[in-house]
């Protein structure tokens, strides 16, 4: 069976209903484009493109800090596709001279969407591989964004003690004894963490070996981290992970 491939979006919206009514429209038709994140302003649109390799962008012109379109006139390159949502037509000619794949009228609607996509889709090409198979993350961002009801929080690795899996969400336990959920799968954050002195103990638990206070013997075994809490070692994970604490 052939695999779906994945595109990877960012949504910059600062009204909460619009958002959503897009996520929603997202996730329910047209399960190919994965929202990577959502920003609510240009400052924090800046930091999620640093971190985060999207393939489709949802721009907003009027935002807090200024116009949305002002987030492409600083890049020398735009090495993604945007689509310009807003309430307003009079910005359809500043769309077309940024060069943006389509202009949507806001509340965004189910077949205006379906018809920017179907250009998007015509101008990737069915050979054009997802930037999610690529990497999910930017390696040269020097933290990892972890997106939340509120925004994202941006942690340093060396501060995560480890993550587990919760469905289709993550819990990440920091040093400071603080746990995060977020609404993305573990496997969304693997690859970056393993990149980073991580290693995954259990289907469900990916833990940072620099913060690992001791293991106890058991036909898997666990570990008991720095913060005191008890992770299990799955037992096909065990000689891996015993290799990895000797070297």
């Amino acid at each position: 069976m052939e695999h779906l491939r994945r595109f990877l979006a960012l949504i910059t919206e600062d009204n909460p209903l619009d958002s959503l009514i897009l996520q929603d429209l997202l996730n329910d038709h047209f399960p190919e484009i994965k929202v990577a994140g959502t920003a609510t302003s240009l400052q924090e649109a800046r930091m999620l493109l640093k971190c985060l390799n999207i393939d489709l962008l949802f721009l907003d012109v009027e935002l807090p800090d200024g116009k949305g379109f002002d987030l492409l006139s600083e890049m020398q390159e735009v090495p993604f596709e945007v689509i310009v949502t807003t309430s307003h037509s009079s910005y359809a000619l500043d769309a077309i001279r940024h060069s943006a794949l389509d202009f949507l009228i806001k509340p965004v609607t189910k077949d205006d969407l379906s018809h920017a996509l179907t250009k998007f889709m015509k101008k990737f090409g069915s050979s054009k591989p997802s930037k999610q198979k690529e990497a999910y993350f930017n390696p040269k961002c020097l933290k990892l964004p972890l997106p939340t009801l509120e925004g994202f929080v941006f942690v340093n690795f060396e501060d995560i003690v480890h993550a587990e899996a919760d469905r289709a969400y993550s819990v990440f336990s920091l040093n400071t004894h603080e746990r995060i959920m977020v609404s993305s799968p573990l496997g969304d954050f693997e690859e970056r963490l393993l990149n980073h002195n991580f290693i995954r103990v259990h289907y469900s638990h990916i833990i940072n070996l620099g913060q690992v206070k001791q293991y106890i013997r058991g036909e898997g075994g666990h570990v008991i981290m720095t913060t005191g809490e008890t992770v299990p070692v799955s037992r096909s994970r065990k000689d891996e992970f015993l290799k990895a604490i000797e070297e």
